[in-house]
């Protein structure tokens, strides 16, 4: 079922959306508003092997040094083109991290993180509550709208559980599937249709 443009609400690429940085994404709106800059963090692509690329010295050693990188290749991801220099993170760490954004019921951007928690949270594959995105997605006002309108993004509701779920390779097909409808045997359409 589709959902109101605002924060909170999980942007799901159309198949008919044909960009590189946003094949088969699903973006949270961290920010939105209609007559300043969008925002958002594309939450299915996480780094992998590409953490490597990234991991300075302070980052090798939260993960336990440079054979720990996979650890770190599931908790950072690519949070979209713009800014590619910016680190966000968003957590349900309510009460163990001050200061945060709240975009969900549960759900926070930012804050002051103890590195402790962080350590804490590199280990924990079966229920992340905590993840870091490499730059963001962006939208001046009333380019998003125009995307929405051109049939580029579906909007569906945001859920804590989704944002951070541990299997986020089928992330896309799980948000799609779930909004039921029209939406669910798009969930199922082939990254390549030539296969079809």
């Amino acid at each position: 079922m589709p959902a109101p443009l605002q924060t909170g609400t999980l942007l799901v690429a159309t198949p008919a959306l044909d960009s590189l940085d946003f094949d088969r994404a699903v973006v949270l709106i961290t920010h939105y508003s209609e007559t300043d800059l969008t925002m958002g963090l594309v939450i299915n692509q996480p780094l992998g092997e590409r953490v490597r690329r990234y991991a300075a010295d302070s980052l090798q050693q939260l993960a336990g040094g440079e054979d720990a990188c996979a650890e770190l290749g599931r908790i950072f991801y690519q949070g979209g083109p713009v800014h590619q220099r910016y680190l966000f993170f968003l957590h349900r760490l309510d009460g163990l991290v001050e200061g945060g954004t709240k975009i969900l019921d549960g759900l926070y951007l930012g804050g002051n993180l103890d590195t402790k928690y962080a350590e804490d949270e590199v280990l924990r594959a079966d229920a992340p509550r905590l993840r870091f995105y490499l730059g963001y997605a962006g939208w001046e006002p009333g380019q998003l709208e125009s995307e929405i309108s051109a049939g580029t993004w579906f909007l569906a509701p945001g859920d804590p559980e989704m944002v951070l779920a541990p299997t986020p390779e089928t992330m896309w097909q799980a948000v799609l599937h779930s909004m039921g409808g029209k939406y669910r045997p798009l969930s199922v359409f082939p990254a390549d249709p030539s296969v079809n």
